[in-house]
């Protein structure tokens, strides 16, 4: 009994993973527009991941540039070129936001 419950969790799990790795080809836009300024992660999830990647890499620079120096930047700006090759675009309709004070690094919308 205890090794039809494994074969069947097996099972499952195999047709789990294999629907989750391929890759869409659709080239079809939203068909409703309001889901492309939903900043969810389902709805926009490479806007989304973006944000993060962008947020992560800014957030580890100014790290390193207050351990380096004792203080947080005041601009980002003053990351380049030593902890950053340049500052990133934030994605369309977004801006970055940095706080001086507490070195946060956030994407907001505009």
């Amino acid at each position: 009994m205890k090794n039809a419950i494994l074969i069947a969790c097996i099972v499952a799990s195999a047709f789990l993973i294999a629907g989750c790795g391929g890759s869409s080809t659709s080239t079809t836009p939203p068909a409703n527009n309001a889901s492309a300024n939903n900043p969810s992660p389902v709805v926009q999830p490479e806007v989304f991941a973006q944000k993060k990647v962008d947020v992560a890499s800014l957030t580890q620079a100014v790290q390193q540039y207050n351990a380096a120096e004792g203080h947080y930047p005041a601009t980002l700006q003053d990351l380049v070129p030593t902890y950053l090759a340049k500052v990133p675009d934030a994605p369309p309709g977004y801006k970055l936001n940095y706080d001086s004070s507490s070195g946060a690094v956030t994407v907001v919308q505009q």
